[in-house]
């Protein structure tokens, strides 16, 4: 394991994964991002949960958004918060609220292979991880997950087109 523990950790587009890992009784994240990896001491679901606090919304909130998008279906994918009008959207590999799911942003994903294991998710730094989850439920993640970039984006464009460039006072 790295030698980069921290306590707490801000999820955004750097964030590329969180893995949850057992250290002696305790569940930890294996977080990798865009420039490095680090253990935070704390569960995948906690990281998740205060990150969506800290960029304006709640967990349930993002769940609740996307349970109206697709009905109610399970292992959902979540925005965690907007950048720049971009939804940060992250996907679950199993039920959320298993201790051995598995978030992995949308915007990390460059490739999805079938393997003896399950599938190979390649990243966007081109670092791959070998997943116990089968090729077929991790690909209906990425398309769902792909399905609510394009719904939140065809909404923001349609509140852009409807506001004014400049403000009416």
């Amino acid at each position: 394991m790295p030698a980069n523990y921290v306590n707490g950790y801000l999820m955004s587009f750097n964030t590329y994964l969180l893995e949850p890992i057992q250290y002696n009784s305790k569940i930890f994240t294996r977080v990798i991002d865009k420039h490095n990896e680090l253990i935070v001491t704390r569960k995948p679901l906690h990281i998740l949960r205060k990150s969506c606090i800290s960029l304006g919304t709640t967990y349930e909130a993002a769940k609740h958004s996307a349970k109206r998008f697709f009905g109610n279906q399970h292992k959902l994918p979540i925005v965690v918060t907007f950048d720049y009008g971009y939804p940060c959207i992250f996907l679950p590999t199993y039920s959320p609220n298993s201790i051995h799911n598995i978030w992995i942003g949308l915007h990390a994903i460059s490739n999805i292979v079938p393997s003896k294991m399950g599938c190979i998710v390649t990243l966007k730094n081109d670092r791959q991880i070998e997943l116990p989850v089968q090729y077929a439920s991790i690909s209906k993640q990425f398309v769902n997950a792909s399905m609510l970039y394009k719904h939140y984006m065809n909404e923001r464009k349609q509140i852009s087109q409807d506001t004014p460039y400049y403000p009416p006072f």
